[in-house]
């Protein structure tokens, strides 16, 4: 409309063949290379001077999970003003050990030995789902956010409805 094109926010995420994928390649683009720019290539750089460039990228992971944790306990403060239960920085934290082990495995163990993609791939969105109803979404739930969400779309509905010639 406006000439302008918008990069996908999303790749196919239920395609994932790992965690590594999931996150770094299939779900929110934006923030991944954000986050990839502002946190882990430093943390990488510096690693590589500390332990090897072998296995500087597993501080590097920790550590924009461990980033991307403090911002969604900072959105969540926004959204419910209810003071942080830490448990979506232990989400992000537990994730980042996950892709970190999943990294250690890539680079130990042949490929041939490997579990193939499709397991790989189901297992990590079975991780995700059973951590996200474990630790990410309680305290959403807890504070009534989807409640009010779907408040404010249904008075957006009504607005839109009131505005439009149906």
């Amino acid at each position: 409309m406006f000439g302008l094109e918008i990069e996908p926010q999303f790749n196919e995420p239920y395609l994932t063949t790992s965690l590594q994928d999931f996150w770094g390649r299939r779900w929110n683009l934006m923030v991944t290379s954000i986050l990839r720019a502002t946190i882990y290539y430093p943390i990488q750089r510096i690693s590589t001077r500390l332990v090897g460039s072998r296995w500087a990228s597993l501080p590097a992971i920790i550590a924009v999970f461990v980033v991307s944790g403090l911002m969604h306990e900072l959105i969540y403060y926004y959204l419910t003003r209810v003071a942080p239960t830490w448990e979506v920085t232990w989400f992000f934290i537990l994730h980042g050990v996950a892709v970190a082990a999943e990294v250690v495995v890539k680079k130990v163990v042949p490929e041939k030995m490997r579990l193939h993609p499709v397991v790989s791939g189901a297992s990590a969105l079975g991780f995700v789902a059973v951590t996200a109803v474990w630790l990410f979404f309680p305290q959403l739930l807890r504070n009534g956010v989807d409640e009010k969400t779907i408040g404010e779309y249904c008075k957006l509905m009504d607005l839109l409805e009131g505005l439009l010639p149906f």
